[in-house]
């Protein structure tokens, strides 16, 4: 009889084992399962707010980047450092053009003590090196303006808006020239009082001949016999005596 309940009691602890057992491996199934399911909502979320695929994440970057800008390189210009420079051909014997003391010009190249100049768009020519220069003393456009009307007091400063200006707006404000003559570098449209140099379809200049001489309160970058040159910022007087009289020219650098 005791050994029977003994055998009675051993069982029922092992099924209370076995039933604990059981209702851990419910609760752990139960806790993976919750885990998994949290972890693909998870996933779900992140494909909805992400891009699915590396290349369009790398196109939106591209989209919102800016480019930089492109940085014009500086050009090498000289300045002609005498009136009446020969400007010769590349075979550096012809005389293509002769340039004017302050002319402005890109320096292309220096050969064998010969500078090569872009005299226009399509034009380049070469003068000696010496008669070119980098040194210039800088003055304002407003005193370069002064300088001018003291040299040119009955002279209208509503001209000096005709700068820049191209031919077709030219005539429309002033109506065809009397005369025009060009050279290899240049067009010169004559009108009452003036001419103006044009370069590349432009104004580049404007001129007063004959008249009286006189000099500005203002210092020169080059003073010459033959001529002087004052520097602005964006313009330049330039002044060339002649048989008592002088040619004045402002010009747009």
């Amino acid at each position: 009889m005791k050994e029977e309940v003994r055998t009675s009691r051993a069982a029922s602890r092992k099924r209370k084992r076995l039933l604990r057992t059981l209702m851990a491996l419910v609760l752990m199934a139960s806790l993976v399962g919750v885990i998994a399911l949290a972890a693909l909502m998870d996933s779900k979320d992140t494909k909805t707010a992400l891009p699915e695929t590396d290349e369009i994440a790398t196109e939106m970057v591209g989209s919102d980047s800016e480019e930089e800008p492109l940085v014009e390189e500086a050009k090498d210009v000289v300045y002609i450092g005498a009136p009446y420079t020969k400007v010769y051909a590349d075979d550096r014997v012809t005389v293509v053009y002769e340039a004017d003391l302050g002319d402005r010009y890109e320096r292309l190249e220096t050969v064998s003590g010969f500078v090569k100049l872009q005299l226009n768009e399509r034009l380049t020519g070469w003068v000696t090196e010496e008669r070119v220069t980098t040194e210039t003393s800088a003055a304002t456009d407003e005193e370069i303006t002064s300088a001018w009307q003291s040299v040119m007091p009955a002279a209208s400063a509503s001209t000096l808006e005709l700068l820049g200006k191209d031919r077709e707006s030219v005539r429309a404000e002033l109506g065809a020239p009397k005369a025009v003559q060009r050279d290899q570098v240049n067009e010169y449209h004559f009108y009452d009082g003036f001419f103006l140099m044009m370069r590349d379809g432009k104004v580049k200049a404007i001129d007063w001949d004959k008249q009286p001489v006189a000099s500005p309160e203002l210092k020169a970058s080059s003073d010459q016999a033959s001529g002087s040159w004052y520097e602005g910022e964006t313009m330049q007087l330039k002044l060339f005596p002649y048989s008592g009289i002088m040619r004045v020219r402002v010009e747009q650098k």
